[in-house]
């Protein structure tokens, strides 16, 4: 594999996982979001729910005290108490407020093995390169050093860790709404939870906003009536993000396709703007408006715009092809033969399209469906599979008809 080939593909796949690993953590939560059932709730209560929320923090390279816990078992300890527990059991000089994070020097951990530092050797590698320049050649030695045989060299079996423990906010909603149709309905009680970790303060401007008894608009999971959220407006952030991505994804594919088609012989294969115009039908008469059907997949997004847009795209993207092709296979210049491609092609698929995807009757969309799809095929596979069979075998039937 050459070098170009194996630096593409790196990039390639880098590419595809960013989108990917973007996409499904970031845009998809969103897409799914954004199909909840706007409703109206009531606020019934609203609290704050206080936790610890533990993490370790370790020193470089010290040893354990020999008597100190475990760091994971100690962290799922100190998680599973409450903060109001153990401030009474403080108050209270409880036997409970022993064993709580109330004082920082008390959460030493052992965190087990850790290597400290690596030691290495230093390899070198060379290379000889010659050239050849008419008669005489010559030669060079290159050498790269590098770092080789690494191992461990100052360690230690019980690394000290500290176990600190702040205690972190919730803001707690208790809200009801009522789902079903005109006939009955049933009264959901559920729970909104916005975690603000360290932040006091932002849970009680939170909580201000939504006083007992008051109405608010909320959304809810038709899958799951007891999962609600307050808003599903999509993030601009995350979808720059996915929008940036995919462009680089894009490029990249791009590029690719360019290189193929540059490379391999086709029907176009002696006109001049041959790889420009199998990119234009590839991406804009055949990626893109699968990719814009998909859209409208996302709610409030305008469907009919969409489908409208992808079926512009793909009589534009393959005019090109079908134009050349009318030049090369019969023979006609490029006005006559883009003219043929804007009557057979163009106008039947775009307007019988446009007129399925806006009308409201069912009977009307199927039969312009169809026609949007009979009449341009069936005129291109007479025109070019049929064409010569008629010119040859029908012209004479016809002067006798004629006679």
């Amino acid at each position: 594999m050459s070098r170009f080939k194996i630096i593409y593909t790196i990039l390639l796949l880098l590419a595809l996982s960013l989108f990917f690993g973007i996409f499904f953590g970031l845009g998809y939560p969103e897409i799914q979001k954004a199909n909840y059932i706007s409703t109206y709730c009531t606020i019934d209560d609203k609290t704050i729910s206080s936790k610890y929320c533990c993490y370790k923090k370790c020193n470089y390279c010290n040893t354990a005290n020999a008597v100190a816990p475990i760091c994971t078992d100690l962290k799922s300890q100190w998680n599973l108490l409450s903060p109001e527990t153990c401030a009474s059991a403080v108050l209270a000089n409880s036997s409970l407020s022993n064993v709580c994070p109330i004082n920082d020097l008390k959460g030493e951990c052992d965190d087990g093995y850790y290597c400290c530092s690596k030691c290495c050797s230093t390899c070198t590698s060379c290379s000889n390169i010659c050239s050849s320049p008419g008669s005489s050649s010559s030669c060079s030695t290159s050498c790269v050093s590098y770092s080789c045989n690494c191992s461990c060299c100052n360690s230690t079996y019980h690394r000290s860790c500290q176990i600190i423990c702040p205690t972190c906010y919730s803001a707690v909603l208790t809200m009801s709404y009522q789902k079903g149709d005109k006939s009955s309905y049933i009264l959901i009680t559920t729970n909104i939870t916005v975690e603000y970790r360290e932040n006091l303060n932002g849970a009680e401007q939170f909580l201000a906003k939504y006083p007992i008894s008051s109405t608010i608009q909320c959304f809810y999971s038709p899958k799951d009536p007891f999962k609600v959220l307050l808003n599903v407006q999509l993030t601009v952030k995350t979808w720059v993000a996915v929008g940036i991505t995919a462009s680089f994804l894009t490029i990249i594919l791009m590029y690719g396709t360019w290189y193929l088609f540059s490379k391999n012989a086709t029907i176009l294969k002696d006109y001049k703007y041959r790889v420009l115009i199998m990119e234009i039908a590839l991406w804009c008469g055949t990626i893109i408006p699968p990719l814009l059907i998909l859209i409208d997949l996302i709610p409030f997004t305008n469907g009919k715009i969409l489908w409208t847009l992808a079926v512009i795209f793909i009589a534009l993207g393959w005019a090109p092809i079908h134009t050349i092709t009318c030049m090369k296979t019969r023979g006609w210049r490029f006005i006559s033969a883009f003219a043929v491609t804007i009557i057979t092609f163009i106008l039947p698929l775009t307007i019988f399209s446009i007129f399925s995807i806006f009308t409201l009757n069912m009977n009307l969309y199927t039969s312009m469906l169809i026609l949007a799809i009979i009449i341009p095929l069936g005129i291109n596979i007479i025109m070019f599979l049929l064409w010569d069979f008629c010119v040859i075998k029908c012209r004479p039937i016809l002067i006798l008809l004629l006679i």
